[in-house]
């Protein structure tokens, strides 16, 4: 396969996991992209952590030459931190993916299997297409995700079972053609909601979703339920009131 990928990664207080990264991730996706023959870069955006993780950042790059990093002045949250990214990205195709691996850095290789093999606009890793994906998951998080995800599943009109995880493979081209606005977790429900009304092609495939081994989760649930009723709102404008987004 030709082209290289970039890998993005946004960070926020994730000291703990990265010191894990030598063993958890760089080595897991040297052996994907060799089987792939593809180069490949990982980009660690710090959304202005308050612990270590810059440091320790700092301390990988000087490992790897493949690794970039940059730090956000201020917290943005995940989804300044993502475009920060996109922007720094010099790949054909775009990975992204959570600081803490609750999606397994392996599973990057079930993205590239089915773009190889129906090179689509993207590919996104769904832990809803098979119920032990999920047996990790609290219930309570778990229900309240399938709830909003079936919401924007029929405001869309789409067979898609998760609009918000990251855990996504996508041609970085679509970027140039779609502008993004939020500025947290729902971002990833953004970018997959304006490719689909914009006509993109987007394919599922199963990946599991475990919990957290470090830390606390950086999402708030009542944040993100009203977060994501802004943009089921933004979607009904768009989809039948032909709005615009802003």
């Amino acid at each position: 396969m030709k082209g290289k990928a970039s890998i993005i990664i946004p960070v926020f207080n994730e000291e703990d996991i990265l010191a894990k990264y030598p063993v958890n991730l760089f080595p897991v996706l040297e052996n994907i992209f060799s089987i792939y023959s593809m180069d490949f870069e990982v980009i660690l955006v710090d959304d202005g952590s308050t612990d270590r993780s810059w440091l320790k950042m700092s301390e990988l790059q000087r490992l790897k030459s493949y690794l970039k990093t940059f730090k956000m002045p201020q917290n943005v949250g995940m989804g300044g931190a993502l475009r920060k990214g996109i922007e720094l990205s010099e790949g054909d195709i775009i990975i992204t993916l959570d600081a803490d691996l609750t999606f397994r850095p392996i599973e990057i290789d079930s993205l590239l299997a089915e773009y190889v093999k129906n090179p689509v606009d993207c590919v996104s890793g769904s832990p809803y297409l098979k119920d032990e994906l999920m047996s990790d998951v609290p219930l309570v998080r778990k229900i309240l995700s399938k709830a909003v995800n079936y919401i924007y599943c029929l405001e869309l009109g789409q067979r898609i079972t998760s609009v918000s995880p990251i855990f996504r493979l996508y041609r970085s081209e679509i970027f140039s053609k779609i502008s993004l606005t939020s500025n947290n977790f729902e971002v990833n429900a953004e970018i997959l909601s304006k490719m689909l009304l914009s006509g993109y092609i987007v394919r599922e495939v199963p990946a599991h979703l475990f919990k957290r081994e470090h830390g606390q989760s950086k999402a708030k649930i009542w944040k993100s339920i009203r977060n994501h009723a802004v943009i089921i709102g933004k979607i009904f404008k768009v989809k039948f009131l032909k709005g615009n987004w802003n």
